[in-house]
């Protein structure tokens, strides 16, 4: 009761405070958008709306606007940098997907003949309303793989089918909704990690379907409003990412969906973000059953600091209380470390930096700095290997136009998880959701190699090749070496001599090659094939190659890389 009242009286007090001006939904994660914003970002370097990279998803009403004023320029051979034919194409498909805020572009993409006079008036959505009050888009969402694997699995598939809703009321009120059933046998070592931790990636509650096969539903949802011209907020359920690489050492969409407040503030220089959330705390699987919830709060300050540099500040804290939200953590503005001594709680606190570059020649440099505990005599110390050393570090580059090549993207990065860095001395309070890291998906004790090559050779061929390594130190003997974020920390064997790799060491490659053809508008025919080897040290060697084919609507692909 407690904890519905805390989120109520927050919600109530935001709602009757603020004047409510027109508002948005926002695009969903690792939609085919983002490849073209990344790009604009990358070539404008200090764009007042595409700038601001670190904290998503984006709001589609800011990014349509500001994609629409760049196709104005464009046309007019006023936009200081250079498109390709298919960023310009890539742009018109960005004002068709958002066509409710790109103003007279919603007539230009009408189809001439649509399916029964209702459906398809445009090629981007099965149902739309567009009218001065309400604008409503209604599309289907359909996955349909099936492939197979030789590591014992045979067949694997995906069978997902669904609905997305998105629209706004009288330009005050945004609204989404998703909704999609699911069945899917995926390759075994995707369903070792269930069986290790109870879990399935990206996924809450599921059941099993048939022989190794998995069944859930999932679905998303929210409402966004805003105050003015510089407050956004946003209360739904869903999962958001901070950062600007591959993986995110702060907050990633590896878990399953939660509840979350977000309030995002944009003036002058700075965009400042806070979170409120809750989360499910780890369980055991079994019956049905209530199950233990927790909280997190996070702060994240974006300064554009310079033309070319981007800085950003971090903290989050995460915590239980049996009487609901700790209403202290709820101040906007506050060092939660502070806030979390006052109240004289243990609860697990954590800081972080980022930066962003756009350097010349169409080259973006990033990283983040996460600490979990700063001792700074074990850090000048850093040979002992203490295991207070609780520290994560992020560094990348992208490259776009690669070699003067138009739309071909690299994009390299590598990853530093000390042991420890994720846990805590219970289960609350290690940085998780419903029995999954909430950040890296390998959990910690990890060094990683990420490499990615992106081609657009022609506007609906898409070709994505992918290299991922990794050294990770296992749990060994029974003993506590700091991958497993589940595991109570003072649980260890020691006190000194922790380096990544400290443990049972595990080597590990997995390579990708992706090709999806777009036949109409969001709806791909699409090839993938995989190889991963995973070799723990004194064991026999493991590898798996699998490969599907499948047709794809209004969806991401389904994919398991860790």
């Amino acid at each position: 009761m407690q904890v519905r009242k805390s989120w109520t009286i927050l919600s109530l007090i935001i709602i009757s405070s603020v004047k409510i001006f027109a508002q948005s939904d926002y695009i969903d994660l690792n939609n085919k958008q983002y490849q073209l914003l990344d790009r604009l970002d990358i070539k404008l370097r200090n764009d007042s709306v595409l700038g601001f990279t670190t904290f998503k998803p984006y709001n589609r009403k800011s990014v349509t606007k500001r994609v629409l004023e760049l196709d104005s320029l464009d046309k007019a051979g006023a936009l200081a940098v250079p498109l390709s034919e298919i960023d310009r194409y890539n742009m018109q498909r960005l004002l068709m997907n958002n066509a409710e805020w790109a103003e007279n572009y919603y007539d230009s993409f009408k189809l001439k003949k649509p399916v029964l006079k209702t459906f398809y008036k445009t090629p981007a959505a099965l149902f739309a309303v567009n009218t001065k009050d309400f604008k409503l888009m209604v599309n289907p969402l359909l996955n349909l793989q099936y492939g197979n694997a030789n590591d014992g699995t045979g067949s694997i598939f995906t069978n997902t089918r669904g609905l997305v809703i998105r629209g706004n009321i009288d330009d005050r009120i945004g609204f989404w909704t998703t909704i999609a059933d699911n069945q899917e046998r995926d390759p075994a070592y995707v369903r070792d990690f269930e069986k290790k931790f109870s879990a399935l990636p990206g996924v809450g509650y599921y059941k099993y379907y048939n022989t190794n096969g998995y069944d859930y539903l999932n679905a998303t949802g929210g409402i966004t409003f805003n105050a003015g011209k510089y407050f956004d907020f946003v209360f739904g359920y869903d999962k958001p990412f901070i950062g600007d690489g591959y993986r995110s050492l702060f907050l990633s969409d590896f878990s399953s969906n939660y509840l979350f407040l977000r309030i995002k503030t944009r003036v002058w220089k700075l965009e400042y973000e806070n979170l409120f959330t809750q989360l499910i705390s780890a369980y055991p699987r079994g019956t049905d059953q209530v199950l233990p919830v927790k909280y997190m709060t996070l702060h994240h300050l974006s300064f554009q600091a310079f033309k070319w540099l981007n800085f950003g500040l971090y903290e989050n804290i995460m915590f239980g209380r049996s009487n609901g939200y700790e209403l202290s953590y709820l101040n906007p503005v506050i060092f939660l470390r502070s806030a979390e001594q006052q109240a004289g709680s243990p609860d697990k606190a954590s800081i972080g930096f980022n930066f962003k570059v756009n350097a010349p020649r169409n080259v973006q440099f990033y990283g983040q700095l996460l600490i979990n505990e700063f001792v700074a005599k074990e850090v000048v110390n850093y040979k002992d290997g203490d295991w207070r050393n609780k520290q994560a570090l992020q560094l990348g580059a992208k490259y776009i136009d690669a070699l003067g090549v138009k739309n071909l993207d690299l994009q390299g990065e590598v990853n530093f998880i000390r042991p420890y860095v994720y846990t805590h001395y219970d289960s609350v309070g290690s940085f998780s959701n419903y029995n999954q890291p909430l950040a890296h998906p390998l959990g910690a004790n990890a060094r990683e190699l990420v490499f990615l090559a992106k081609y657009q050779p022609i506007p609906k061929l898409y070709l994505q090749g992918k290299l991922i390594t990794y050294l990770q130190g296992l749990d060994s003997a029974g003993l506590n070496f700091g991958s497993n974020i589940f595991l109570d920390y003072n649980t260890r064997p020691r006190d000194k001599g922790f380096f990544i790799g400290t443990g049972t060491p595990v080597y590990s490659t997995t390579a990708t090659l992706n090709a999806s053809y777009e036949i109409f508008e969001n709806m791909f025919i699409d090839f993938n094939g995989t190889y991963r080897t995973y070799n723990v040290k004194d064991m026999p060697k493991s590898n798996v190659f699998f490969y599907s084919f499948g047709f794809r609507v209004n969806m991401a692909r389904r994919e398991f890389n860790f």
